[in-house]
């Protein structure tokens, strides 16, 4: 019997020191591979609308068109640097939010119409801190289907001598 015991404390023993380690485990690289999903499959994810989630809110993807502006423009705009995301009431009526990057447009929406603002300040290299008002408005449809809303820009220094001339710049922004 005490043969016996002996034994499994051996054994045990044995089986809580396999479990200990010494220092960190070894950190192995890993490979991964990401599918480009080219232009068509893009298209396709983001034409995908979403499901209204449980607080009734639904998304979008806002893809901005070319900015047109003036000749010698300079813009501090928020929307040309990729797809956006828009969070809005399903229902056409409440607060409504679009991100491009870290940027956050904020307004309302009232019967599918909805408005949007992003005011931005910067010092420019004229000396002079400037205003920037950025706007989207438009409708978008019920049913979920593509949409095309309208992005405003218009700009102004707020202090300072000797500025630049303001620009004003339009762009349409595709609703998918």
């Amino acid at each position: 019997m005490r043969v016996l015991v002996a034994t499994l404390v051996v054994v045990a023993l044995s089986m809580s020191l396999a479990c200990v380690r010494e220092g960190a485990p070894p950190v192995a690289p890993v490979d991964v591979a990401v599918a480009d999903l080219g232009d068509a499959g893009m298209a396709a994810l983001l034409a995908t609308p979403s499901a209204p989630a449980a607080d009734g809110r639904c998304t979008a993807r806002l893809k901005p068109q070319p900015i047109k502006t003036g000749a010698g423009c300079t813009l501090d705009e928020r929307i040309s640097k990729g797809s956006g995301l828009l969070t809005y009431p399903c229902s056409g009526n409440g607060n409504v939010e679009a991100v491009f990057g870290e940027h956050h447009f904020q307004g309302a929406m009232s019967d599918g119409t909805l408005s949007l603002d992003l005011t931005t300040e910067i010092d420019w290299e004229d000396g002079c801190h400037w205003e920037t008002r950025q706007a989207i408005v438009g409708e978008l449809k019920s049913d979920g289907k593509s949409a095309k809303l309208a992005w405003s820009y218009t700009e102004g220094p707020v202090a300072g001598t000797n500025c630049y001339g303001s620009c004003e710049a339009k762009a349409d922004i595709d609703v998918r």
